[in-house]
């Protein structure tokens, strides 16, 4: 089962994409869809018109673009003291995602080496595949996850109709609900991967 973890829509800036958007494609291409808005959950989620949409967050803070599941939507106060964002998502058992972290405001873009391994350690997972970057940044970002020994997804991080779809993330199992999709990315029952074998 594939599902594009980060893209956005309606409640975020710097898009024009709407939630009929992804449905019209991912029936084409078989695959589910994650909207990640920037520091908002999505008010949709379930299944609509046979596709399978993931509520998550994207949080935007001075230490970088990190993507939540499965945690309530005021862990966005919380987002300027990283440590007890993260203890927060924690408490309700959700995962944070470092956004792509070597490109953009990524974790490892914005601060100095230390404090970026330490928020690395912190996170359940690091985002190697992102639709909008260079594949450089991929390389650095999978490198980073086996040093740190964390499961790695895949996103297209869309804004725009072009970049639906670009990549993804196979999981192993079936993924019914935001508890299995918390709980495969944790346990890295999951890989990133290209959709529709696209060259990037």
């Amino acid at each position: 089962m594939i599902i594009d973890l980060h893209n956005h829509c309606e409640l975020s800036k710097n898009t024009n994409l709407k939630i009929i958007d992804y449905i019209e494609k991912a029936k084409i291409l078989g695959v589910s869809v994650a909207i990640t808005e920037h520091n908002h959950l999505y008010n949709r989620k379930g299944e609509i018109d046979g596709v399978s949409i993931y509520a998550g967050i994207e949080i935007l803070n001075d230490y970088g673009d990190f993507i939540v599941f499965g945690a309530p939507e005021d862990c966005v106060k919380r987002r300027n003291n990283m440590i007890e964002l993260i203890e927060y998502i924690h408490k309700f058992g959700g995962v944070i995602i470092a956004a792509h972290p070597f490109s953009g405001y990524g974790v490892c873009k914005v601060n100095e080496r230390k404090i970026a391994n330490e928020i690395i350690e912190l996170v359940d997972a690091i985002e190697v595949y992102n639709g909008k970057e260079e594949r450089e940044f991929w390389i650095q970002a999978e490198k980073l996850a086996r040093i740190h020994k964390k499961p790695c997804t895949g996103g297209s991080d869309a804004h725009n109709i072009n970049d639906l779809f670009k990549v993804g993330t196979q999981f192993v199992d079936r993924i019914e609900s935001i508890n299995d999709l918390v709980k495969a990315i944790k346990s890295g029952r999951c890989e990133p991967v290209l959709i529709n074998n696209r060259s990037i």
